[in-house]
């Protein structure tokens, strides 16, 4: 018996391949269910990333980003705006590096006390101490002179699992609206801690999602006037496979792999402008020129480009009163899936 195999001048799907889909939704967050020794749908927990923006008085950005995996960690980039683009704090090049000792218990992670620290007079002089700390509803990040920041979570927990034949990948977020202080200034606005699970035990930039399959992704946190948080992830993939995660302090706002996305890109393939739409809402991005992040797209590579901007919902005329994007994106695969436009 033979079987049709779909749309004419498409190739047959072999077996465990679904069309480059992609499930999408919530759920209750307990980090207990994130225990590194528990594999999730066969894929293991390779990658942890606490990342955000946040905004002082007078709307001043910063942005930090610290990568973990297990036990190490590569440093913190701290980038700020106040010279005209997302460059890296020079202070930041003296952040803890290297080996962590971890303290885990089903409901609380705690990261300290990286060993580079202890070699006293050996240890650089201006070397700059380490404390994260994450539970179910709140989370303590410190790292010396560079931010002293508490969170307390928004919203559900948000996941999407990509469902690739050769290469699954499953990935969950968690929200925190935060306070504090980044190099003494005092700021708000959100840390996100991300977990990224996949089958093979290699770096995140060496593996096909990122290496061919990542087309944009975007991150976004818009606190209103009335009080209201809304944050997401909207993420674009080669072969139509899309997952777009919006959540409020209250609920979900969207979780779907439906998505319709269309990119402007100006001379230096950066985006000039984007829009995303899932079931009857769509997001609207706009950037500037000063936030794009200079010295963390010269660190990589095959032409990454990583820049803030704003995002909007179209008809939500609501005052935004801190606001932040974090948008990356290749724009070679912007123009090969045919998303880009005039």
């Amino acid at each position: 018996m033979t079987f049709a195999s779909g749309a004419a001048g498409t190739a047959p799907k072999r077996v465990g391949d679904f069309g480059n889909q992609a499930v999408v939704g919530e759920f209750e967050f307990h980090l207990a269910d994130l225990d590194e020794n528990l594999e999730i749908h066969g894929l293991g927990q390779r990658a942890i990333w606490p990342y955000g923006g946040l905004r002082n008085e007078a709307g001043d950005l910063y942005v930090l980003e610290r990568k973990l995996v297990h036990q190490m960690t590569g440093g913190l980039w701290l980038m700020s705006d106040r010279d005209g683009a997302l460059n890296l704090v020079p202070k930041a090049v003296h952040s803890a590096r290297g080996e962590l000792r971890r303290e885990f218990t089903p409901d609380r992670h705690i990261y300290r006390d990286h060993l580079m620290a202890k070699l006293g007079d050996l240890a650089p002089p201006d070397e700059q101490s380490f404390h994260f700390e994450l539970t179910d509803d709140t989370l303590q990040w410190t790292e010396g002179e560079l931010c002293d920041l508490t969170g307390q979570a928004s919203g559900p927990g948000l996941h999407f699992f990509g469902v690739d034949r050769d290469w699954p990948f499953m990935y969950i977020a968690r929200a925190f609206w935060t306070t504090g202080t980044v190099m003494g200034d005092p700021v708000s606005g959100i840390i996100l801690v991300d977990h990224g699970y996949w089958r093979d035990r290699g770096e995140w930039k060496e593996m096909p999602f990122y290496t061919e399959r990542q087309v944009a992704w975007n991150v976004f946190s818009n606190r209103y006037e009335d009080g209201t948080h809304e944050w997401g992830h909207i993420v674009r993939a080669t072969g139509g496979m899309s997952a777009c995660m919006v959540a409020t302090g209250d609920g979900v706002v969207a979780a779907t792999s439906d998505l319709t996305t269309s990119f402007v890109l100006d001379d230096s393939d950066f985006v000039a402008a984007a829009r995303f739409t899932a079931g009857g809402d769509t997001w609207e991005f706009t950037s500037e020129q000063s936030d794009r992040m200079t010295h963390f797209n010269k660190a990589r590579w095959a032409g990454y480009r990583a820049q803030s901007g704003l995002m909007r919902r179209a008809g939500d005329d609501r005052r935004i009163t801190n606001g932040w994007v974090w948008l990356e994106c290749f724009a070679d695969r912007i123009r090969a899936e045919g998303l880009a436009k005039d």
